[in-house]
């Protein structure tokens, strides 16, 4: 056959494919390159320890830099708030007593250190300096801020404590605040810079191997959200009369939808005037950080459970294989009927495996969200107690209060009013009203679940029985690995969509160039017809699985070798097949199983992907073996 001019392109399609799912998750080319390194290492190694070895590398580079982001733009907000008024007030006239020079200088170089030490940590985030400069720069810097703040807090506590006539005021409070957010972000980043020193990776790029482009940019929303709420505190202190740190607390609760009100209520045409807009968009930059946090859970920490649970329910399947084949390693490659029902039977574990693991993921992160709901709850009660004894709060009111804050009902009945109490409600909302997002969205994937499911097999046997007669009718449908879920699928993206017609067009070349030959009937042909097929699947929502059958048919392709070459091979050499290790073959020669390291089951790509970056690759084979035959 002639030369269709095809080897190029189908081999920068197959590369496209392979590499589908980790562009669509920004993961940059050298960060895979390292992290399949990482897991090739490993499982040479056999280390058993894998699974809790990765659990410990998302923590130190993922979610360590994560938090220190996000909370390093509150600290500086709360640090301005620790610098704008007096830490003493008179009681009971509530005159404010001036900061000593000395107070007020430390307060400011500690600001100026932190928002160096932001700065810093941003320029490392964007890959602007190097890495080995920046984190031991923004450790020692927040460490430097974190000091200025402790030595006049303590010291001026022990002054308002040595007599009644002083109180301390919201700034005091927002400075052990800032003191503590910045003491614990340099911690962080140095337990991250210590692991890169151990693991001798500082001259590396740790950010950009483990941080996808939409992690990067949750610094920036969190920046944007602070300055948003910030400007908002100061034109609203403006127009409405009020303390800039009153203020801040205001419109804390206000775009947060919690909504106290009672206590802070517009009193001015413009300021109600301006809160329509002020709201409005405070809503959408929130949804953004709530969503880019939720990402980094469901990316992150939920991805990993996963994928551990399916490695301990793999190691279970793989001994009970064992112990039934009796390690009876000479039936492999049989290509007899025993032989199929080994296969099968494996590619029946690999779903149950896949089931198991992601029951077990969803019910995981409903477990921890469901805890951390729990402790913000209930530790959040306990503060708002001490914070507002001099109201009588007992702690059944504050866990009332804490509760009706949580789920953003703010009735407004119950309020802080102590200058400590204010504070920590700002950084106890912003934790806590992200945490309860999570939480309910888990929800969605157990709960809820349960109560559709009970609703429709309730009405199943009342009011509509005729929909027993469509869900026993669609069981059969679902054996087949396809969902009712697939009839909901969202849109592609821009990605998936040029590379669904960028297969297509090589199926189609390939396919027409073969019928020009007389060999429509022939593997390339029917590879390329294969592929064609596959690429509408292509970025389906939720991703296509594929039946037994279906897969079965798609192996016997790639086990098969050109017909021409068949032809010229001599007799004795026996059939395409016995050269297959378990018919588990990509046609590389590297072998593979369905509940292996390299099979679909630990692929980080949909079920789509993977068949059509196998099918490329044996379709650039084979023309590319013809084409050296014909030279």
């Amino acid at each position: 056959m002639n030369d269709p001019g095809l080897d190029e392109p189908i081999a920068n399609t197959a590369d496209r494919v392979n590499s589908t799912y980790d562009d669509a998750q920004s993961i940059s080319e050298q960060g895979l390159t390292r992290r399949k390194g990482k897991e090739k290492a490993l499982k040479q190694r056999g280390d058993p320890e894998e699974g809790e070895a990765e659990k410990r590398r998302w923590f130190l580079f993922t979610a360590f830099p994560l938090i220190a982001g996000t909370l390093g733009p509150l600290a500086n907000l709360f640090s301005v708030c620790a610098l704008v008024q007096s830490w003493r007030i008179k009681i009971p006239s509530g005159e404010r007593i001036s900061d000593p020079k000395w107070l007020t200088a430390l307060n400011s170089i500690s600001l100026a250190t932190a928002l160096a030490a932001n700065l810093v940590l941003l320029f490392n985030f964007a890959h602007r300096i190097r890495y080995v400069i920046a984190q031991p720069l923004t450790v020692t810097l927040w460490y430097i801020s974190a000091s200025l703040l402790i030595i006049p807090l303590c010291l001026i506590h022990d002054i308002a404590s040595s007599t009644i006539h002083h109180t301390l005021s919201q700034s005091f409070h927002y400075g052990i605040l800032s003191a503590v957010l910045y003491t614990l972000m340099s911690t962080l980043l140095l337990l991250h810079y210590i692991e890169n020193i151990m693991k001798k990776r500082t001259r590396s790029d740790p950010f950009l191997s483990h941080l996808t482009m939409p992690q990067r940019t949750l610094m920036l929303q969190t920046i944007s959200f602070t300055l948003y709420l910030a400007l908002g505190a100061g034109v609203f202190a403006a127009l409405e009369g009020w303390a800039f740190v009153d203020t801040v607390y205001w419109a804390d609760y206000t775009l947060l939808t919690i909504g106290l009100g009672s206590d802070f209520p517009l009193k001015t045409s413009a300021g109600r005037g301006l809160l329509i807009p002020y709201a409005g968009g405070g809503l959408v930059i929130i949804g953004l950080v709530i969503g880019s946090v939720r990402g980094l859970v469901l990316e992150g920490a939920e991805e990993r459970v996963e994928r551990s649970q399916m490695r301990k329910e793999r190691e279970k399947w793989i001994v009970r294989f064992r112990e039934k084949e009796g390690h009876g390693k000479e039936k492999r490659g049989e290509g007899n009927e025993e032989d199929m029902e080994r296969r099968k039977a494996e590619f029946e574990a690999m779903r149950n495996v896949r089931y198991r693991s992601k029951t077990v993921r969803r019910y995981t992160a409903l477990g921890v969200s469901f805890f951390a709901f729990l402790v913000l709850w209930f530790i959040g009660a306990l503060v708002f107690w001490f914070a507002e004894s001099n109201q009588s709060w007992t702690y059944g009111t504050s866990l009332y209060f804490a509760y009706v804050s949580l789920l953003t009902i703010g009735y407004g009945d119950f309020v802080p009013q102590s200058n400590a109490g204010k504070p920590f409600f700002v950084l106890w909302s912003l934790i806590a009203v992200p945490t309860v997002t999570i939480f309910i969205s888990n929800m969605g994937s157990t709960v809820v679940r349960w109560v559709e499911q009970g609703t429709l097999w309730l009405a199943r046997w009342t009011v509509l029985p005729e929909k027993r007669h469509k869900a026993n009718s669609g069981k059969g449908k679902r054996n087949t690995g396809d969902t009712d879920e697939e009839y909901h699928r969202g849109p592609r993206g821009i990605e998936e969509e040029g590379l669904r017609g960028e297969i297509e067009k090589i199926g189609e070349r390939v396919e027409k160039a073969e019928a020009e030959h007389g060999e429509a009937t022939g593997l390339p042909a029917r590879l390329a017809r294969e592929i064609r097929n596959l690429a509408k699947d292509v970025g389906r929502k939720p991703p296509r699985k594929y039946s037994w059958e279906e897969w079965s048919r798609r192996m016997k392709l790639l086990e098969e070798e050109d017909d021409n070459r068949s032809r010229r091979r001599d007799s004795g050499n026996g059939t395409s097949r016995d050269k297959i290790h378990d018919g588990n073959s990509d046609g590389d020669g590297e072998n593979w199983g369905w509940l292996g390291e390299d099979g679909p089951l630990f692929s980080r790509m949909g079920e789509t992907e993977w068949i059509l970056g196998k099918l490329c690759e044996k379709l650039e084979e084979v023309l590319v073996e013809r084409v050296n035959r014909e030279k």
